[in-house]
């Protein structure tokens, strides 16, 4: 693809962000009027800020590329497959995650995000996180680095985020580990892993959006970020600006990352 048909792709899903955004911020001030749903096996929740949302983005990329596949949480949270072959092949598939952080949504904290990444034949090659509470918009093109906006406070100004090797002491790290639930016995497992993986450092924060808390890892608010069984509307889009960025992604045998994993 173009970097100029992505450039011009990217200014389209700017809009259409922003747009849901509005549409997430109206509910958010009726949020105790919210429709409520748990989606069990560990899946969380989901409200009707997310399905309106995402009924939005869907509609208005289907319009502007009738023929474009697309994996949208929920849509596809009870039938999609960790099977990649299913994916990786498709010309132009957009992964949507409409509301991420829907608890923190739903109970007044204002860490959340829309997520939304172009893949085409298995490489992602755009991806946008945008917070419509603090106007927060990161993005990133194949390629072309990722960068900052501020919606709330100056939408033509864009910084890049550009991350160097890290050369800080653990003493010295923020970390945003995110403990993983699996199983009857999974507390202590799960506990004691997270203990051993975060001795030594200057604090943990845990925000309850991955796609935020890897794009703060780009821009340098954390060290580090880790989760398991992750789905590729967490991480599709972030995946690409931490990437960008010069952030390392990698899974947890070493191997560099891709959102179907």
């Amino acid at each position: 693809m173009k970097n100029s048909d992505l450039l011009e792709i990217l200014a389209f899903i700017q809009d259409v962000a922003y747009e849901a955004g509005e549409i997430i911020l109206k509910h958010q001030k009726m949020r105790k009027h919210l429709v409520v749903i748990d989606k069990g096996h560990g899946q969380g929740i989901a409200s009707s800020a997310d399905k309106d949302s995402e009924d939005f983005i869907i509609q208005a990329i289907q319009t502007k590329f009738p023929s474009h596949s697309i994996l949208a949480e929920e849509q596809h949270y009870q039938t999609y497959d960790f099977n990649p072959d299913t994916w990786r092949d498709l010309d132009h598939l957009w992964i949507i995650d409409p509301l991420d952080g829907t608890n923190n949504f739903v109970n007044g904290i204002p860490i959340f995000a829309i997520s939304i990444a172009l893949i085409c034949k298995g490489r992602t090659v755009l991806g946008l996180v945008y917070n419509p509470h603090s106007g927060e918009c990161f993005f990133a093109t194949d390629g072309q680095g990722s960068f900052l906006i501020d919606y709330r406070i100056n939408p033509l100004k864009k910084f890049h985020l550009e991350i160097q090797e890290n050369h800080k002491e653990m003493a010295e790290c923020i970390f945003s580990p995110a403990p993983n639930y699996e199983g009857d016995h999974s507390f202590e497992s799960q506990l004691s892993v997270f203990k051993k993986n975060i001795i030594g450092a200057r604090a943990v924060r845990r925000l309850g959006s991955a796609a935020l808390e890897l794009c703060y890892v780009a821009c340098g608010n954390f060290d580090g970020y880790w989760e398991k069984n992750l789905r590729p509307w967490d991480v599709a889009a972030a995946f690409l600006v931490c990437k960008e960025s010069g952030v390392k992604v990698t899974d947890f045998s070493g191997v560099e990352y891709s959102p179907f994993n």
